[in-house]
């Protein structure tokens, strides 16, 4: 064997190994999360009530990168949950609804969290958006 060839050897395995795993279905990626309907509802409720609380924890902390548009939407997000006095187990409850329809089926519960969010909190999202000057959603 030449020299340099078991180099190429395992350099051609790790090209392979790579190409493998590109052709894996991309919820094999996220193998342990929730990415669907399917695993929201292997949860128990109140595995739902504490995971959609660390959503929206997560989901609505505003980070110093964040856009100003994405932060506003964060604050309207936020203002809205208090002021309707939304608790985790109505926010479960919201994503458990949103998964009986078939297209939502193989959406994550952030996807689902973010759209009815958006629509539930527009007023409070348009405030926090006029409040700088923006236009509203």
């Amino acid at each position: 064997m030449k020299q340099g060839m078991p180099a190429l050897h395992a350099w051609i395995g790790l090209v392979l190994a790579v190409a493998g795993a590109l052709t894996l279905p991309s919820h094999a990626e996220a193998a342990g999360y929730v990415n669907d309907k399917a695993g929201w509802q292997a949860l128990t409720p109140e595995a739902r009530i504490g995971y959609v609380q660390g959503l929206n924890d997560s989901l609505n902390y505003t980070f110093l990168d964040d856009t100003l548009v994405n932060a506003l939407a964060k604050r309207g997000r936020t203002a809205c949950l208090a002021g309707q006095k939304t608790t985790a187990a109505q926010l479960s409850e919201l994503i458990t609804i949103a998964y009986r329809s078939p297209q939502n089926a193989l959406l994550a519960p952030s996807a689902l969290y973010i759209m009815r969010m958006g629509d539930i909190c527009r007023e409070y999202i348009n405030r926090a958006r006029q409040d700088f000057g923006l236009g509203p959603q």
